[in-house]
């Protein structure tokens, strides 16, 4: 997993064990990123203060580079601007229930439920695997999903063409490169492969957003992929 080189000088919150890349950081601070990536780093950046001290730095970074450069006429109007600035998810740092009236899910993600999780229509993909769709993107764009894995259930194991996000809301799970808690987020590219077993513990409430399909192992996974939509 790729791993930060910016240090906090007092250390890293224990509650949170995995956190952003620099460059994923980069890319949500020049906003090159589609909005499900932007809406699921905006659900960590709500819980994690030390990627939203490296975001910060990133903003300032970026603000001090466009202060050095020439005047150039922009390529959007002001009120386009504005109207791309109003769509960005907000990050809201608050112990304050989020529209789904769940306190365990960030504001970001609870204004695209339409009520709790346990309310949702989850639909049955695969044995203990179950998932909430958030957009009508085609599976060749990518994915924005909510995934409900029961308890045990091991995914099947797959490698990426592109980024894939993973943000852990509820629950937990192990893969080679260690154990995923709620708040943590899972950040591979196509370097990575990896197979998620899901904790005994409790169910296992996950938001994914990718740039493109995965690439499963297994010919299972290969079968699957269609009606898993990942």
């Amino acid at each position: 997993m790729k791993q930060s080189n910016l240090q906090h000088k007092h250390g890293v919150d224990s509650a949170i064990s995995h956190h952003l890349s620099d460059e994923t950081i980069l890319d949500y601070a020049t906003g090159s990123l589609g909005k499900p990536m932007e809406t699921l780093i905006a659900c960590h950046l709500t819980v994690c203060w030390y990627c939203r001290d490296r975001n910060a730095l990133a903003d300032d970074i970026g603000g001090e580079l466009l202060t050095e450069q020439k005047a150039v006429r922009p390529s959007l109007s002001a009120q386009q601007l504005l109207s791309a600035a109003r769509t960005r998810p907000e990050i809201v740092v608050s112990k304050q229930r989020s529209e789904s009236g769940d306190a365990s899910v960030p504001c970001a993600l609870g204004r695209l439920l339409p009520g709790p999780i346990e309310s949702l229509d989850w639909r049955l993909v695969a044995p203990g695997v179950k998932q909430f769709p958030l957009n009508d993107q085609p599976r060749k764009e990518g994915a924005f999903k909510l995934l409900r894995l029961e308890p045990g259930v091991t995914l099947s194991q797959h490698s990426h063409t592109d980024r894939e996000l993973t943000y852990v809301v509820r629950g937990s799970y192990q893969d080679k490169f260690g154990q995923f808690k709620a708040g943590d987020i899972a950040d591979l590219d196509d370097h990575h492969d990896h197979q998620p077993v899901v904790d005994e513990a409790e169910v296992c409430i996950a938001l994914i957003a990718t740039d493109a399909p995965v690439k499963y192992r297994s010919v299972l996974g290969k079968i699957m992929q269609p009606f898993v939509g990942i």
